[in-house]
């Protein structure tokens, strides 16, 4: 499928793993959801001053945390999970 198709499906989902780093807190985030959807989070957590990298799902289940983990299913059906240190 052409990254033009793929745009325009909107039950298409992309899923990715993120290292998020900010001035008080690094997390791992495992997200879901349309590709627009994640690059508009992407963006705003860019904009709010974090560090963000792509990871992988190795990184994410060797992932130091503090055993809270945070599952966030918002309107716009993008599924977060996250492990913070």
């Amino acid at each position: 499928m052409s990254d033009e198709k793929i745009m325009a499906d909107t039950s298409y989902v992309e899923h990715m793993f993120l290292q998020v780093e900010s001035s008080d807190a690094v997390c791992v985030l495992n997200i879901a959801g349309h590709p627009y959807r994640l690059r508009e989070l992407i963006f705003m957590m860019i904009e709010n001053g974090c560090r963000v990298m792509k990871t992988t799902a190795d990184s994410y289940n060797t992932f130091s945390f503090d055993k809270e983990r945070v599952e966030v299913y918002d309107y716009l059906t993008t599924i977060i999970k996250a492990k913070f240190l």
